[in-house]
């Protein structure tokens, strides 16, 4: 199981005047959720929400300002630097780009042997075997081995950071807009290789996407973050069909579908504050349509509805 607890993660800007002080960016503001063993979180908001600061801070790529992480019963927030290096195992990361997040120096089987090398996870004599094993498991081959990054295609590129991520076996994968830079078609094999990988590896997932498709196809529960806080959770299934906030409402809304509406999709109006200076009260009082008195006043208290949370001041 991983647990997350008061997660807090702000940024100092640079003085705009000499005697000005510097302003606080508050991209990730008291966040807390859980995820199941085997189970998918999905994560969705729009871009500058936090969602990405929010995995990273999770996986410790970035420090967190306050809150606990504890993933399988260790408290990775408390690990020092050489006890979460041998920790690392247990977690791993795919990240967006497919070909920045990979060594073009390096070949593909020493990509992937790389963190069992590191690790001393397996003699030096079974690295190839090992690498080719993981290659075929995420659906590539063993003539693969002694390739460039350079010479794969986007989803294949993405498969090598896949088999990188599960070469140790770890029990909780983040993954950060893992299909976004990729066509329509290669996304959703990449989706469907996950699941199965999800199946057979008994994996953890936590999923950062902005695309509500994905989110809803992988995740058992999904969160809503917005301007650095969580807004809504609830399952998958109810997200979609029943949303609670208002800002879920839109976007679900502006979601384009394949068949054309007579009226196309309503876009979500306005863009989201800057975290520096965010608005009082509800965050997202200024762009909603049900804004009241008292959303400009008091942000709202965390309400359970059904099987669902929300902070929003009409429940």
């Amino acid at each position: 199981m991983v647990e997350v607890r008061g997660l807090k993660k702000y940024f100092k800007t640079r003085k705009s005047g000499l005697f000005d002080s510097p302003g606080i960016i508050r991209a990730v503001d008291d966040i807390s959720f859980t995820i199941p063993r085997g189970s998918t979180l999905g994560m969705v908001g729009e871009s500058g929400s936090g969602k990405t600061t929010a995995s990273r801070a999770v996986f410790r790529l970035i420090e967190p300002d306050a809150g606990e992480i504890i993933i399988g019963g260790t408290e990775v927030h408390a690990l020092e630097k050489g006890e979460l290096r041998r920790f690392r195992k247990n977690m791993q990361m795919v990240f967006q780009d497919p070909y920045g997040s990979l060594n073009p120096r390096m070949t593909v089987g020493g990509i992937i042997s790389e963190p069992l090398r590191i690790h001393s996870a397996a003699p030096r004599r079974e690295l190839r075997d090992r690498a080719c094993e993981l290659l075929n498991l995420v659906g590539l081959g063993k003539e693969h081995h002694d390739r460039y990054p350079h010479e794969f295609s986007g989803g294949q590129r993405q498969r090598i950071g896949i088999a990188r991520a599960i070469a140790l076996n770890p029990g909780f994968i983040i993954l950060d807009e893992p299909v976004s830079a990729l066509d329509v078609s290669i996304q959703g094999q990449l989706l469907n290789l996950l699941s199965e990988l999800q199946e057979k590896l008994d994996l953890t997932y936590l999923i950062v996407a902005h695309d509500l498709a994905v989110i809803e196809h992988m995740s058992e529960r999904i969160v809503v973050m917005y301007l650095g806080k969580i807004v809504e959770e609830a399952p998958g299934r109810s997200l979609a069909a029943e949303p609670l906030h208002p800002y879920t409402k839109s976007l679900m809304r502006s979601i384009p579908g394949l068949k054309p509406e007579k009226h196309g999709f309503t876009a979500l109006r306005g863009e989201i504050p800057s975290p520096e200076n965010p608005p009082a009260g509800c965050h997202f009082h200024p762009r909603c349509p049900h804004a009241m008195d008292v959303c400009r006043e008091v942000y709202p208290a965390e309400k359970k509805v059904g099987e669902s949370r929300v902070c929003c001041h009409l429940y």
